[in-house]
């Protein structure tokens, strides 16, 4: 009994310390139930739903490949999949399907940055070198912030997960793990090749995540004491981490105008959404317990915590970067989770120093565990019934029979014509308001929305497509114009993107349609019901009727916006001109930005012969129009390459132009510059951490 009772008086913290993370985890587990992730069912929920295709398709088009961004032309008429969003989770998906269904491993990675989140906090908080019970304390109190319902959109909390943002879950996890690493290595003169790939992986799961490390981490450049040192081992991290990244962030940065900017400025209803009342005790506790450690500091009663400055300090770096969003063209509410989560950081730090006035301080960890518990438990209303809809999947829902025979009978590949849908909430009984965005993965079919819609530069013709064509729009962009329900003037923009399928869902739309012969009601599958639109041609590539027109403009995406919006001239395409000067092929040019001076020039095109064969990342093209312009409906991306013609030309909306030398034309998806260049420089960074490690082991063996 003796040598047992010394080995747990001995190990007594760490025995405390395993049974909380059990604990928290059991707790976890009680709410993501393993029957959840064991079925094999395609989940559903917010984003989460839409988040499934790219999984696949990374698996199984690009990875084969030797791809990690690539093209799809499932949606936004086509996009850089990757290039944009952030690839780190889906490989981590990929890679665990491998052993079990794609299925179940979506699930799991798509959670893991809620179970990983205890786990980092626990190590990071020991890292800095504070003692029992800081870290297991640290680790129990990241589940208010869990479990936080006041918002599903933000980032970090359970509720955003589920709608779809588990790469900012992931992200932040990291991040909060690299807070604990750089305060170690900076102290001990080590782990630079650590935090350098830490901070990689950080990059790689989200950009939030990414600019809150790196802003924070200048906290250790304030003082002048060892600045150079600092300065010296933090540009050896950032120079490490940008090296590794640059195979995917410089061809980001290289292609940023083949995007479309999204900085919504997101409308605050109450002070209870950025401190929730599940957080509210430990705001208090935090700052009311650094009031006090600061008082003790003055009256030299104890030494001032440098640590906490550290937590301060990235409490600030996330409000000024809330501050700054729009102007950096990013969503600003992404920042405050940081915010949030620190102060249940700083809240375990200040709980530790006053435990250690009591002499059964490992006790205070044991009861804590019963009062967040008890806390958590007591705030938690919706988490588990959205657990349930997510993972329970397409399978189960309401419109489970009409989704599945809509996408039976539209069957098809990517070189049949796209399909459009009516916008409506009502979608959400087949799983969410964006079940339709996954018609590529269920039917092999193209539609025109999806869920990167920043990844290119036609999403915002698409969501005025899609104005046009409901009884309710979502309308994203804030920085763009939509239209109410026009059908006369959406036939011509569906035509422009080769739109054959029309999904109806409304009373409202169902009836409009009867009002136009183009239609023709195809199939009906209560609530829904297909139209064909008959005078579309079906046709991917297209001879102009009319001259294209050069223009030359700084803003052309606010050019070819209103372009789009105006059918007194929308039937003439605009080309830029990139190079500042008349090109060859073209005839006539827009001398201003006044859309009332384009010329329309017809062409006779009843002798035009072409045919397209439309694949993932290539279109070939048979034609006898040689010379002449042919108009590609798929987005232009400037990585997009030739063979038997001189050019790609952007031309609007956002598609491509080509005039043709040879019969046969080929078109394909592949690599650029950007591209070749961010491959050296991530080689070049794994051949310094190759370098390191062995220079590292050969003075081990030496010694």
């Amino acid at each position: 009994m003796t040598t047992h009772y010394r080995v747990l008086r001995k190990y007594k913290s760490t025995i405390i310390d395993i049974l909380i993370l059990i604990t928290i985890f059991v707790f976890l587990l009680s709410y993501f139930t393993p029957n959840h992730f064991l079925s094999r069912n395609i989940p559903t929920g917010g984003d989460m739903a839409s988040h499934y295709y790219p999984a696949k398709y990374l698996k199984e088009v690009l990875l084969p490949k030797g791809r990690i961004v690539g093209w799809l032309q499932g949606n936004y008429a086509g996009f850089p999949l990757f290039q944009v969003y952030f690839p780190f989770p889906f490989l981590l998906m990929v890679l665990l399907s491998y052993a079990i269904p794609m299925q179940i491993a979506f699930k799991i990675i798509s959670v893991m940055g809620v179970f990983s989140l205890p786990l980092c906090s626990y190590f990071a908080i020991k890292l800095m070198h504070y003692k029992f019970p800081c870290s297991i304390i640290g680790a129990l109190f990241t589940l208010p912030f869990l479990f936080m319902e006041a918002n599903s959109m933000w980032g970090g909390n359970i509720p955003s997960t589920l709608a779809g943002e588990f790469a900012f879950s992931i992200g932040m996890s990291l991040s909060v793990l690299l807070l604990g690493t750089l305060y170690h290595g900076i102290g001990k003169k080590g782990g630079v090749l650590l935090n350098g790939v830490l901070l990689f992986f950080i990059g790689f799961s989200h950009a939030y995540a990414l600019l809150f490390s790196v802003l924070t981490s200048a906290f250790f450049l304030i003082t002048a004491k060892d600045f150079v040192y600092k300065l010296h081992y933090l540009l050896k991290v950032y120079t490490l981490a940008f090296l590794l990244l640059s195979f995917w962030a410089i061809p980001l940065i290289a292609n940023i105008a083949y995007t479309t900017n999204f900085n919504i400025s997101w409308k605050m209803d109450s002070f209870f959404e950025v401190i929730p009342i599940i957080l509210i005790p430990f705001v208090v506790v935090s700052v009311m317990g650094c009031i006090a450690h600061m008082y003790f500091c003055i009256t030299k009663k104890e030494s001032l915590d440098v640590r906490l400055g550290y937590f301060w300090f990235g409490i600030v770096i996330s409000i000024l970067f809330y501050f700054s969003a729009n102007k950096m063209g990013v969503v600003d509410i992404r920042f405050l989770p940081f915010m949030q989560l620190l102060f249940t950081v700083i809240a375990a730090v200040v709980i530790y120093k006053s435990s250690k006035y009591t002499k059964l301080q490992w006790m205070i960890p044991l009861i804590l565990t019963a009062l967040v518990l008890l806390w958590v438990s007591k705030q938690v209303t919706y988490i588990p019934e959205w657990i349930a809809w997510n993972f329970t999947g397409f399978e189960s829902k309401e419109f489970w029979p009409q989704f599945n025979k809509i996408n039976k009978y539209l069957q098809g590949t990517e070189n049949d014509p796209r399909v459009v849908y009516e916008h409506s909430p009502v979608h959400d009984s087949a799983g969410t308001v964006r079940a339709f965005e996954s018609l590529p993965f269920f039917s092999g079919r193209s539609t025109l929305e999806g869920l990167y819609m920043q990844s290119t530069i036609s999403s915002p013709f698409v969501f005025y497509i899609q104005s046009e064509l409901s009884e309710v729009a979502s309308a994203p962009f804030p920085d763009y114009t939509y239209s109410k329900l026009n059908l006369k003037a959406g036939i011509k923009h569906l035509k422009m993107f080769n739109v054959k399928d029309f999904i109806v869902i409304s009373d409202t739309v169902k009836s409009a349609m009867k009002q136009f012969t183009e239609f023709d009601r195809k199939a009906s599958y209560p609530p829904y019901e297909i139209y064909e639109l008959k005078t579309n041609d079906n046709h991917y590539v297209s001879p102009l009727a009319y001259e294209p027109v050069l223009c030359k403009t700084k803003n052309w995406k606010r050019l070819f916006y209103e372009w789009f919006k105006e059918d007194s001239v929308n039937d003439v395409h605009l080309v830029l001109d990139k190079h500042n000067k008349g090109l060859h092929p073209f005839k006539y040019k827009m001398t201003t930005d006044i859309l009332k001076d384009i010329p329309k020039i017809p062409i006779d095109i009843t002798t035009a012969y072409v045919h397209e064969r439309v694949k993932n990342d290539e279109v070939l093209i048979e034609t006898n129009w040689i010379n002449k312009p042919l108009l590609i409906k798929i987005s232009y991306h400037k990585n997009w390459k030739i063979e038997g013609a001189d050019e790609i030309y952007q031309v609007s909306p956002g598609f491509m132009l080509i005039y043709p030398q040879a019969k046969y034309v080929r078109l394909y998806f592949s690599y650029g510059i950007s591209d070749y260049t961010g491959m050296g420089l991530t080689l070049s960074g794994i051949i310094i951490i190759g370098i390191s490690a062995y220079t590292r082991n050969s003075r081990h063996r030496i010694s």
